[in-house]
């Protein structure tokens, strides 16, 4: 589904594509030669490697940015069950800590996954923050009895400070976003190519169809980057299932 930039592009692309058409009604006919044909043809498909290969890096850079996301997700949510067994070493004294971090989960899954689609998530929510460094502060006043218990805390730390690490830097690549001028620039090289080419072609309807569906095509791959850009919250998403299988581990 097109969303800002992509619906942007494709009136941008269509309309180039169309106004080139049009144009055809004011060059006069001694512009259109085949050899003035084959020059604008040649010059444009320079245009378009170009084109292609910027598109092409964009889309493998916020692929790659959108993996790293996922994993460091799956990361996040083996991390909390992991906590959550460390913490059943010292039984039942734990137990209000064990639903803290329960809470915890519940709050993170609710703040990164909005229920209403177009919401930004809340990556580094002030309550959300308080409750991990309650849960750590819990974990070092512990005052462990056995060698097990005392292995649980120290693994214990670790892990609260890998949640921490995890869920700061999920909050930083939040803000990180594919620049608008690339974009802008692609759109910009991808309505030239459709104008020149439109320009020499016969004015028909299969014509204006194969230019809907051109510029159908690009502008997807556009708002596809776009998408990307907000794993949180686009309609390509990080899915939450490890986030949930987590929560449900951590059922007493």
């Amino acid at each position: 589904m097109f969303t800002g930039i992509g619906l942007f592009a494709f009136c941008c692309i269509f309309g180039a594509g169309v106004a080139g058409l049009l144009l055809q009604k004011i060059i006069p006919q001694g512009q259109r030669t085949d050899a003035t044909q084959r020059m604008v043809q040649t010059t444009m498909n320079v245009v378009a490697i170009v084109a292609a290969l910027v598109l092409g890096l964009l889309i493998a850079s916020t692929k790659k940015s959108f993996d790293t996301r996922s994993k460091e997700i799956e990361e996040f949510s083996a991390n909390l069950t992991l906590l959550d067994r460390e913490l059943q070493h010292f039984g039942a004294e734990q137990n209000d800590t064990r639903s803290l971090l329960r809470d915890f989960t519940a709050g993170k899954i609710a703040q990164t996954w909005p229920a209403e689609r177009g919401t930004p998530p809340a990556m580094d929510h002030a309550q959300t923050v308080k409750m991990l460094d309650d849960i750590e502060d819990r974990l070092r006043s512990l005052t462990p009895t056995t060698e097990v218990q005392r292995a649980a805390r120290s693994s214990a730390l670790q892990l609260a400070g890998e949640l921490k690490r995890t869920s700061r830097l999920l909050a930083v690549q939040e803000s990180s976003r594919t620049p608008r001028p690339f974009l802008i620039v692609v759109v910009f090289w991808l309505s030239l190519l459709f104008l020149s080419y439109a320009i020499f072609a016969p004015f028909n309807g299969i014509i204006l169809a194969t230019i809907i569906a051109g510029a159908f095509s690009v502008s997807m791959a556009v708002n596809l980057i776009v998408d990307m850009d907000h794993p949180f919250a686009g309609f390509i998403r990080v899915s939450p299932a490890p986030m949930q299988q987590a929560l449900e581990n951590m059922k007493p």
